[in-house]
């Protein structure tokens, strides 16, 4: 199915500051005079609201972990309703899509629990649009779970080598649409670089917004400037 707009992919380990690049992604290109939307995975869908309860479950008691096939498919359901009801009507009317985590998350984590990579991206690439542009924040395992414990959240995934071997995976599976940033530094300068990168992207699909809205403007008022 083809669409006006494009989507693009704010991914990473846990800790990697994808909630915080999305954000300031989004109110850089709009800013820009770009029509954005914002989503974040999961979810609040009645099967995202499972994935966080069963993961709020298991930083209690770890063995209560959800098996890696349900939760896989936990995540297809959700995604699904997500592309439905929002993904995909924002493509049609033309905005640029940043999504907060998306479909590589899940190839990169739930490989790492055992199943098969390239069916958890034949199974989302069956659902959901593929990303025209994704974002990849490369940090050290260390280095997140630093992020993680400074902020006082938790992680089901909260061993470092756990999330190194994710770390790992997400390089393996990078694509052709894919850039990586070094996030190991501060974020201000990640989310700042990560702009730039969506910036470029967006003029080199849609052209530069505002000056062809300069141009409309001088046009209308006999080529003076106001």
């Amino acid at each position: 199915m083809k669409v006006k707009g494009k989507l693009i992919a704010i991914e990473g380990i846990d800790g990697a500051g994808k909630t915080i690049v999305a954000r300031y992604v989004y109110g850089f290109l709009t800013n820009h005079g770009y029509r954005c939307s914002l989503f974040k995975e999961p979810s609040n869908s009645f099967y995202g609201k499972a994935i966080k309860k069963a993961m709020k479950k298991a930083i209690k008691n770890p063995s209560a972990l959800i098996n890696p096939k349900i939760e896989l498919m936990l995540f297809l359901k959700d995604r699904e309703v997500n592309v439905k009801k929002r993904i995909l009507p924002a493509l049609k009317k033309g905005l640029i899509v940043i999504m907060d985590r998306y479909y590589y998350s899940n190839i990169a984590y739930q490989s790492v629990r055992g199943l098969s990579a390239d069916l958890i991206r034949k199974l989302n690439e069956k659902i959901a649009p593929k990303p025209d542009l994704v974002i990849l924040l490369d940090l050290s395992a260390e280095k997140a779970m630093e992020r993680i414990i400074s902020r006082g959240e938790c992680s089901i995934y909260e061993e470092t080598e756990f999330l190194e071997r994710v770390r790992r995976r997400f390089l393996e599976i990078a694509d052709e649409r894919t850039v990586i940033i070094n996030a190991e530094r501060e974020l201000d300068v990640v989310k700042k670089e990560a702009a730039q990168i969506a910036l470029l992207f967006a003029k080199k699909v849609f052209g530069d917004v505002i000056k062809q809205k300069n141009k409309v403007m001088l046009g209308c008022y006999g080529g003076k400037r106001l």
